[in-house]
């Protein structure tokens, strides 16, 4: 179990940027996205993890469902080709991938670290089958546990369940199956028993992923799920009348136990694809129909970009969660920001509302999604995936830090509107200037973002000393503001009030400059 968590980790780190840029040549023609759904699977370990990427790959607009659903049969066939790899008796040169992996691990080239690791794990496999099947030699011996493993070929529904059960609770068919071969080796399993534990286990390989789509906020999340659990389930009701037949058939092709386990894995795979990927499209359309798109309102303080199932793919969990914090600095500027004007010089109640509302909102998004990135953090990231990591929680810090500075404006002016205090037209006009500038340059740093481009961040950071020069002349203007000797005193206080909050006005304007800067100079990396 070890090794193939270990392989799969690995391998998910030196190939999922690389299967990322085939994706789009490869799914042009359907039949193409099984072949893809393949390769995923066995450079992953995991079909769990090809199924996250196909999500993923949806929502981003690269493929449609039903090409999704090609690469789900095709990522069962991929488990398949790793079982098949796992059913050679190759201990020695298992251990020799061990040893090479071992001097590419220390070599000090990243890359060739990770592939390393993976060969390290791909070794570790065969050394536990061998050290099980050599420890479960003495079973044999015992009739209680003979008995018990020799009925389950009498009783295929229970074999089936079991299957299932034990899958489930390990999270990795491909070490149920090695679990199985090594049981096979001692003659402790025979076919009329291993048939259904397969079935079972390719169902049961399914039922994690289908737990986690329950909490996915995303539709093709869930459809993509239910289609990779009810392919298997509805395959595995089919074979069930032809149980003997079947095993017949995997017997033909070899006559050795453990080749048996994964031959009738295959067969099963193979005949899935057969049956269901003529009817991907139709399947994809009812798929629609039975779960519906969700309304917006039904999901207000929801992630927009992030699915949880995202965190067994680290490189698709970062890519997501940058798209998060994206949509949350456009959500800042629109609901927050463009409000200001309009709040200092009316001081609409139900605008000032809004603005309480949205800081809110920015709040739980940002400690939701610095708890999604403390949760990646524990999946044994790359060097560069936690430099991204450390990236985005820096730039999440500084638009709440934004957010922050918008509230303190809007509680401010109610403080100021409540003691029947306004922004005279005349004052605003100084402030609106800087405001500006402000909301100028975090629309900028929003852009640049969105698109990686360093030269609107150099931009922008080249533009703060300006920014700082109105920051301090607005600031002198209103403190050499004296007020008449023939005023009032009552007016005297209700201008030194005035002229202090405008001050603090400038300031916070200020700050959000800065905090800007400082997701500018994310951008350039020199943060």
């Amino acid at each position: 179990m070890y090794g193939v968590q270990t392989t799969s980790d690995a391998l998910q780190k030196f190939a999922a940027h690389r299967l990322k840029e085939i994706l789009q040549s490869l799914t042009k023609k359907p039949f193409m996205a099984v072949l893809l759904g393949m390769v995923m699977t066995v450079a992953f370990q995991s079909s769990a993890a090809t199924t996250v990427l196909v999500v993923e790959f949806v929502n981003a607009g690269m493929m449609n469902l039903g090409q999704a659903l090609g690469i789900v049969l095709g990522s069962a066939v991929g488990t398949s080709i790793s079982i098949q790899l796992i059913a050679f008796q190759i201990l020695d040169i298992a251990l020799g991938a061990v040893f090479v992996g071992f001097v590419l691990y220390f070599s000090g080239k990243r890359q060739w670290k990770h592939l390393g690791h993976s060969l390290i794990g791909f070794g570790l496999i065969f050394v536990g089958m061998s050290n099980m099947s050599n420890a479960s030699a003495p079973l044999r011996d015992i009739p209680e546990v003979s008995i018990a493993l020799s009925q389950l070929g009498s009783y295929p529904f229970l074999a089936i369940i079991a299957g299932l059960i034990l899958t489930t609770v390990i999270q990795s068919s491909t070490a149920v199956f090695a679990i199985m071969m090594s049981l096979a080796g001692q003659r402790l399993l025979d076919l009329s028993a291993i048939v259904p534990l397969v079935l079972g286990a390719h169902i049961g390989g399914t039922v994690t992923t289908l737990l986690t789509s329950v909490t996915a906020s995303k539709m093709d999340a869930k459809r993509t799920a239910i289609a990779n659990t009810g392919y298997k389930a509805a395959a595995a009701i089919m074979v069930y009348p032809f149980l003997p037949q079947f095993a017949h058939l995997i017997q033909w092709t070899t006559s050795n136990l453990q080749r048996q386990v994964a031959n009738a894995h295959l067969l099963f795979a193979v005949l899935m694809v057969i049956i269901f990927f003529p009817l991907n499209n139709l399947i994809a359309k009812g798929l629609k129909h039975i779960v519906p798109d969700r309304a917006s309102k039904d999901i207000p303080l929801k992630f927009q970009v992030i699915d949880e199932v995202s965190l067994e793919v680290p490189a698709v969990a970062l890519k997501q969660a940058n798209g998060e914090i994206r949509a949350l600095g456009r959500f800042i500027y629109t609901k927050m920001m463009q409000r200001i004007p309009d709040i200092l010089l009316s001081g609409s109640e139900d605008l000032t509302e809004e603005v309480v509302k949205a800081e809110e909102e920015v709040d739980w998004y940002y400690r939701h999604t610095m708890r999604f990135l403390a949760v990646l953090a524990q999946k044994g990231l790359t060097d560069e995936q936690a430099e991204e990591s450390m990236n985005i929680q820096f730039t999440a810090k500084e638009f709440e830090y934004i957010g922050d500075s918008v509230m303190a404006m809007v509680l401010l002016t109610k403080k100021l509107h409540r003691e029947n205090l306004r922004v005279p037209a005349e004052n605003w006009r100084h402030l609106d200037y800087l405001y500006q500038r402000v909301t100028n340059n975090f629309s900028k740093v929003l852009d640049a973002l969105a698109e990686g481009d360093s030269q609107i961040a150099a931009e922008v950071i080249r533009e703060h000393p300006e920014t700082t020069r109105i920051q301090r002349d607005l600031q002198f203007n209103f403190l050499a503001q004296c007020p008449q000797q023939s005023s009032l005193e009552s007016d005297l206080k209700i201008e030194e009030k005035f002229r202090y909050a405008a001050l603090d006005l400038i300031n916070l304007l200020y700050q959000m400059d800065e905090h800007t800067v400082n997701i500018a100079k994310v951008v350039l990396g020199i943060v």
